[in-house]
């Protein structure tokens, strides 16, 4: 289909979180909303990676100048800083239109573990944005009672066609790291396959709320960072294979804006441009009974932690 940013309606009085605002589609996303007048709470690491991406938003968009960007300090890589985020921001607001759990990781070394002890794509893409997730829940909620009909709070968790990258067997939740032996390549494809999971099981749990899993396609951006492409090729890459930022984060942008997307949509899984796919990455994905096993997965991890 067609879209572009001319589509997006006017968001103002609308308040929306995207973690890992600071680069790649995650920044065009905040700036986009934010000019088109929301409130958006930028969720980076570091206040130094919030203000650097704060000028570049205003050089490359003029009219976020004088919009909302507020700075929400967010550390995915363990389930204490994903909750501590969400704490931070039931302090600030009492309303929450769009969350982005827009940020991740891709390709880190094979073997490397967070520090709650998980592999540490799934400890970034998955479990840090469960926890994130479930602790701002009740204002979500509360946003759907007070404010918002169907379609008007909504949950988007980036995605990825690389879920095809994951083993046939699928997601080792029976490893107590979650696949550290694994290659670096079938660990992102486990947290990708989580991630659509879990939006899955999100659209069940909490019908109310529309949650949607977009793919964004192959986009330039610093995700790549951990591969260690060598500079010429990186160059050819971005040229021949790679988007720009503006064209990769349109499908997510349109999963989180467009009022016409019916009910019966929740918890799918989106291709770009800005289109429902029905044929999802691995066959895994459509399997809602494992995927209520890595929800339970999720909450069990996180009582471990002591952040339920």
């Amino acid at each position: 289909m067609s879209f572009s940013e001319s589509d997006i309606p006017g968001l103002y009085g609308k308040v929306a979180i995207v973690t890992g605002g600071n680069s790649g589609i995650g920044k065009q996303t905040v700036a986009v909303l934010a000019g088109k007048g929301a409130k958006v709470y930028l969720a980076a690491r570091t206040k130094e990676k919030y203000e650097q991406a704060i000028n570049e938003i205003h050089t490359s968009h003029p009219a976020t100048v004088d919009a909302e960007i507020p700075f929400l300090q967010l550390d995915l890589s363990t389930a204490a800083g994903a909750k501590a985020a969400a704490e931070d921001f039931k302090t600030k607001e009492s309303a929450l239109h769009l969350l982005y759990n827009n940020a991740g990781v891709m390709g880190t070394p094979k073997g490397k573990l967070s520090s709650d002890g998980y592999e540490y794509q799934w400890a970034v893409n998955v479990f840090g944005p469960f926890v994130f997730t479930y602790h701002l829940l009740p204002v979500l909620e509360q946003t759907i009672e007070n404010f918002a009909p169907f379609g008007g709070v909504r949950i988007i968790n980036t995605a990825s066609d690389g879920a095809k990258q994951a083993p046939k067997s699928g997601i080792p939740l029976e490893d107590p790291t979650v696949g550290s032996k694994n290659t670096r390549f079938e660990c992102y494809g486990h947290s990708k396959l989580g991630t659509i999971l879990i939006t899955r099981q999100l659209a069940r749990r909490y019908p109310s709320i529309l949650s949607l899993a977009p793919h964004p396609g192959p986009v330039r951006s610093d995700l790549t960072r951990e591969l260690g492409i060598p500079r010429p090729v990186m160059w050819i890459l971005n040229r021949v294979v790679f988007k720009p930022v503006q064209y990769g984060a349109l499908t997510q942008l349109y999963a989180g804006t467009t009022y016409s997307i019916d009910p019966s949509k929740n918890g799918s899984y989106l291709i770009p441009l800005a289109k429902f796919e029905d044929k999802l990455p691995h066959s895994q994905c459509y399997d809602d009974e494992f995927g209520e096993k890595v929800w339970d997965w999720n909450i069990e991890a996180m009582k471990k932690a002591g952040c339920e």
